[in-house]
């Protein structure tokens, strides 16, 4: 049987080693421009174009057909999608798979809202990637991620809310006050998919040690962490060295928010996943 993980571009990356993967791209507009969430974005000249604009911005999600064409061929299909909460491309992959399933009588295929976006996709794609080469049944594949996913947390730190509030997702004075005041927004995806702000700081020195008591506050206990980052590698490598200081075998990894989460975290933004140790016990 061939298996294949599909995923709409949040996930942050467009390959995953030794396994059949495709990123859908995601759409970032801004005023007339159109920018293209796959391999060949500029994300850093997006950025700076969004930042210096006064223009409307929002994004764009794949369609039925771009989905459908992404599973041709696969006869198990793990779709992963951005929350259901943020997006409409968990609705419209939904309704790809129901129709590729119709066409192609002896395929599987499993939907999962990821219920956050970036690095928690990523994880749950390792994780099924991982767990297939085991050996493990589509099946209980599918059980074992629903598993992993009631173990895990997102939390981010936003150092600007312009696109949020050019998207009017939250108000355009909020988005001021964060940038005149130095303010970084720490929030965490709640268990339905959406964002709660749970804590706030000035600048970036504090930060790092912020973000991991708020890890701690939810079962962190030293499992594995994954960070992207908004182009600020050096914030994303002092988070790393705060939480190995405390839990020396800490497994955490970097990497870089690609067009769609760069257009949500803006410039200096991070977005963390994790897991806690209860888990990761499960599994050895």
């Amino acid at each position: 049987m061939a298996f294949r993980i599909v995923s709409d571009s949040s996930i942050n990356m467009t390959s995953l080693d030794g396994t059949d993967f495709k990123s859908i791209p995601m759409k970032i507009l801004c005023g007339i421009q159109e920018f293209v969430d796959d391999a060949d974005l500029d994300v850093e000249n997006m950025v700076s174009v969004l930042s210096s604009s006064k223009e409307k911005s929002g994004t764009s999600c794949p369609n039925i057909m771009d989905w459908k064409d992404a599973f041709d061929g696969a006869d198990e299909i793990l779709a992963i999608t951005i929350s259901g909460q943020l997006s409409g491309s968990w609705s419209t992959c939904n309704q790809a798979m129901e129709e590729y399933l119709e066409e192609h009588p002896g395929a599987k295929g499993y939907v999962f809202d990821s219920l956050s976006t970036g690095p928690m996709m990523r994880c749950l794609a390792e994780n099924a990637a991982e767990m297939m080469s085991g050996g493990m049944t589509f099946d209980e594949m599918i059980q074992r991620l629903q598993q992993f996913r009631r173990h895990a947390t997102l939390i981010f730190a936003l150092a600007s809310m312009n696109n949020l509030a050019k998207n009017g997702r939250v108000p355009m004075a909020v988005a001021k006050a964060v940038g005149i005041l130095n303010i970084r927004i720490i929030a965490v995806g709640d268990e339905n998919g959406k964002i709660k702000p749970v804590d706030k700081c000035r600048g970036e020195n504090k930060l790092p040690k912020i973000l991991l008591h708020e890890m701690q506050e939810r079962k962190y206990a030293g499992g594995h962490v994954h960070i992207d980052h908004c182009l600020n590698l050096p914030l994303a490598e002092r988070i790393r060295a705060s939480i190995q200081e405390q839990y020396p075998g800490a497994d955490v990894t970097i990497g870089q928010c690609r067009g769609l989460c760069s257009y949500y975290a803006e410039q200096g933004g991070v977005i963390i996943a994790f897991d806690d140790v209860p888990f990761a016990q499960e599994q050895a």
